[in-house]
């Protein structure tokens, strides 16, 4: 019987009636995406393997997908081998997926075709990373969403599109994210996002990153950093302070500190603290920060 080696040596993008035995190693979840004429279709990524080696399968007729449930052996007919723009097979509504006997696959191949079908998010880089990576290459990025732009429709391949822009933030700079079709409903302005495999861009030589079909972006926890510099301004909010930071020459930033960490951090009562931070500003701190909040506080 034909092997995926074989196969692969014939070369050529052609179909394929001779049957494949294979098993399925790794099942990617569904992606959409639109034809020219406007219609909306689905497909997913299938990493299948021999004896001989693992190969990607793209499956465009999704009620085919019951069948090939990761770990199970199938025989495939009718099928379409590619070998551009990567080498795989197409599975469409005229390939037969028909389950076999159980095929025997080195572990280290079943690895390989698993990781076809999920491979590991892009690598999670500081916005000043992703700035400096290199165009069209696919990251991964975290940060607090500092500001939110309406959700525009736009022309792409001659039908409409939504798109939408937000800007993020983390300890190393900001960027903006480009949210593309089913992903323009994810909003909040002050939620910390985790955005993985996007893609850097550049336009009128302001760098950006925007969603792929692979993209997801989840809520996640912000991360604990360290701020350290000059307190020299303040208000009052009732149970908290509203403290501006001067960290650097031209770098001001302000956070909220509740009033008993204040109390602590200056050594005073609740009735002297605001007569001893005025009488004590500019004062030097080292704060510890959770999303825009001190959680720690201690003066130098």
């Amino acid at each position: 019987m034909l092997t995926l080696a074989k196969l692969k040596a014939s070369k050529g993008n052609k179909p394929y009636s001779q049957p494949l035995k294979v098993k399925v190693c790794g099942v990617s979840s569904t992606a959409r995406y639109q034809v020219e004429s406007g219609e909306k279709k689905e497909y997913c990524v299938i990493g299948i393997a021999d004896h001989s080696m693992a190969m990607k399968a793209t499956l465009y007729d999704i009620s085919k997908k019951a069948n090939l449930d990761e770990g199970t052996s199938v025989i495939v007919m009718n099928y379409i081998h590619k070998t551009e723009p990567t080498e795989g097979i197409i599975i469409t509504k005229n390939t037969k997926v028909m389950k076999t006997s159980d095929v025997d696959v080195p572990t280290e191949i079943q690895r390989q075709g698993a990781l076809i079908a999920n491979p590991p998010p892009a690598e999670t880089l500081t916005i000043k990373q992703v700035k400096r990576s290199p165009i069209k290459s696919l990251v991964s990025v975290k940060g607090t969403v500092i500001s939110e732009d309406i959700t525009k429709t736009v022309k792409v391949k001659g039908n409409d599109v939504q798109v939408k822009s937000v800007t993020i933030k983390d300890d190393t700079d900001t960027v903006k994210v480009s949210l593309w079709r089913d992903l323009t409903s994810t909003s909040g302005v002050g939620k910390y996002l985790c955005f993985t495999d996007v893609v850097v861009t550049s336009f009128n030589e302001e760098t950006s990153v925007s969603t792929t079909s692979k993209t997801s972006i989840k809520e996640c926890e912000p991360p604990v950093s360290s701020v350290e510099g000059t307190i020299i301004a303040y208000e009052d909010l009732d149970n908290a302070f509203s403290i501006l930071i001067q960290e650097e020459e031209d770098k001001y930033t302000t956070f909220e500190v509740e009033k008993c960490q204040m109390i602590l951090a200056l050594d005073c009562k609740e009735e002297e603290l605001v007569s001893n931070l005025k009488i004590r500003m500019p004062l030097t701190c080292l704060c510890k920060v959770k999303n825009g909040n001190v959680e720690e506080i201690s003066l130098q």
